[in-house]
């Protein structure tokens, strides 16, 4: 039998009584934060490692990535053994399922046999890959060399691409997208499934898989939404399918839609040769709906393999403070500054941990002159909310805000469709559509990425927030200023998706309207004949209730 690697093992303690005898047999190995584990990895291998524990969600199992570290992966919750709870990554023994085949380690075993039939034994086999691998590596650092000068300018104006290399090393990203171009170069994988926190880079790190799988294989690529599916695709084409369950946030009425589009992409995943997938999605959205977007077999459906940006990493926390400290912090040393007493942990640890870090430290950056001081518990929106009033303070910069608000209210900005003048006054604001100035808006809009793909016309070119967190930024601040004026005027897309009627359980992305506002909603929506289209949304009221309702006040 050929010796293990250090570390890999056959299989993992599954009781509580065993777990914790190894953890005491291999506590020398430990020190720190870090104890006992015994995980898989991707390929189903089983590792003893010391790392730190972290918290798991329901639905997930944890797993060794490549380098030590600890991901998550999703598994089939009809699975009695799949975790039902949220838990800590050495309670894993609860839930067999995590630990698959939980016996002697058939890999090893398929290696050994593949080695004997090929005549090699093992100094060989070591010697041979040796040989190539630094073959290889002098090769590819040429070609490195080569390429530096030429290499992807990520700090376009695609909002979501900023975020990419915010806080995270090199080694960090290039391990993100080989990992991902990896399994889709595998004959077997035909599809990805990339997650994580609104915030934390999921379209960016999606989208440069895909352009990395297109480099290497000379494919042609596919960007669209989940609604925006087309009937048939082209051979040698990688997909890249986001916007899930609604633009902002989840609109409560869109699971019908995303079951017809996994459909879909099953279907030409089935029909059509040499297609591969990439289906980016927020975590969040993914742990309430996965069970319910399963279309095929469980062994060959959609997510089955997946990049979860949300996982627990130090390496990576320790390259936020370093972000930190150099494009933030030391700014703040020889001057007054809202930052001043700030530090990576406290942001790390607010209230607001439902967006990614990448987002937060970028804000912060982005928009430093304009935050100010304000007590409590750290949070992202306060910030910016703070950030909205500066604007809004500043004769300079009023019209910025002006058109913040425009823009937040309409969903988007065209050049070629007609200006809303009556809202506009109802503001109280002095814009036009001349007005708008791309250099100087650049800063919170940018051009609808289908539309700088295909080079749309200035006139043509859809503006929108950057990013959508920064839209619901701006919505919540109108809400708390002005929650008839949102009501009564918002885009109907953005009231359904942030807005919960009281007694409804709400996200941080959104806020609550009591009944008086929740009616002035449902005027508009019986009026646009949208009410049996959002039937499902808790915000939407038939007439029928209506009509009973009435009934009732005047008995």
């Amino acid at each position: 039998m050929t010796q293990k690697a250090s570390g890999n093992v056959d299989a993992c303690p599954i009781t509580k009584e065993t777990w914790e005898a190894r953890a005491e047999a291999k506590k020398a190995d430990c020190g720190g934060q870090s104890v006992y584990h015994c995980l898989a990895d991707g390929e189903g291998r089983k590792w003893e490692r010391c790392v730190e524990k972290t918290r798991i969600k329901e639905g997930f199992c944890p797993i060794f990535r490549s380098d030590g570290y600890i991901a998550w992966k999703a598994c089939n919750t009809s699975e009695s053994t799949c975790p039902n709870r949220t838990y800590l990554s050495n309670e894993v023994y609860e839930y067999v399922y995590c630990l698959g085949n939980n016996s002697a380690n058939t890999y090893e075993q398929e290696n050994e046999e593949l080695r004997r039939a090929k005549g090699f034994d093992d100094w060989e086999v070591f010697a041979i890959v040796f040989t190539i691998l630094c073959t290889i590596a002098v090769v590819f650092g040429l070609i490195i060399l080569w390429k530096k000068r030429s290499s992807l300018n990520l700090q376009d104006d695609r909002g979501q691409q900023m975020l990419f290399k915010v806080g995270r090393s090199k080694g960090i990203v290039k391990e993100r997208v080989f990992n991902g171009t990896s399994l889709l170069l595998r004959s077997d994988v035909k599809s990805l499934v990339v997650l994580g926190k609104l915030g934390n880079a999921v379209s960016s790190t999606s989208r440069r898989i895909s352009k990395k799988f297109k480099k290497l294989k000379n494919w042609g690529t596919l960007d669209c939404r989940y609604t925006e599916i087309p009937d048939t695709v082209n051979e040698k084409t990688i997909m890249f399918v986001n916007g899930w369950f609604g633009i902002w946030n989840d609109d409560l009425c869109s699971l019908e839609k995303a079951k017809t589009a996994c459909q879909s992409l099953s279907r030409i995943l089935s029909e059509t040769n040499k297609v591969k997938l990439i289906i980016g999605m927020r975590s969040d959205l993914f742990m309430k709906y996965h069970g319910e977007l399963i279309v095929d077999d469980y062994k060959t459906h959609l997510f089955l393999h997946e990049i979860n940006l949300d996982s627990a990493n130090n390496d990576e926390d320790a390259e936020y403070a370093k972000y930190f400290y150099k494009n933030i912090s030391n700014k703040c040393q020889s001057s007054p500054c809202a930052f001043r007493r700030l530090t990576c942990d406290m942001i790390q640890t607010g209230k607001d941990n439902a967006v990614g870090m990448p987002l937060k430290l970028k804000l912060i950056q982005k928009y430093h002159d304009l935050m100010h001081n304000y007590e409590g518990e750290w949070d992202i929106y306060t910030a910016m909310r703070y950030h909205f009033n500066s604007l809004e303070n500043d004769e300079r910069k009023r019209h910025v805000y002006a058109w913040i608000v425009y823009i937040c209210l309409k969903g988007h900005f065209t050049r070629d469709e007609p200006f809303d003048t009556e809202l506009v006054k109802k503001l109280g604001f002095q814009i036009d559509k001349p007005s708008f100035n791309e250099k100087e808006m650049q800063g919170y809009f940018m051009v609808r990425n289908s539309n700088a793909m295909t080079n749309a016309s200035p006139s043509n070119a859809q503006y929108h927030f950057w990013h959508p967190f920064i839209y619901i930024c701006a919505f919540q601040l109108l809400f708390e200023k002005d929650p008839e004026l949102v009501m009564k005027y918002c885009n109907v897309d953005a009231i359904l998706q942030l807005v919960r009627p009281k007694g409804v359980k709400t996200s941080y992305f959104e806020v609550t309207a009591d009944e008086h506002y929740v009616n002035l909603f449902n005027e508009r929506i019986h009026e646009l004949n949208l009410a049996e289209r959002y039937e499902k949304n808790p915000l939407v009221k038939s007439r029928t209730c209506d009509t009973k309702r009435a009934s009732q006040e005047l008995q």
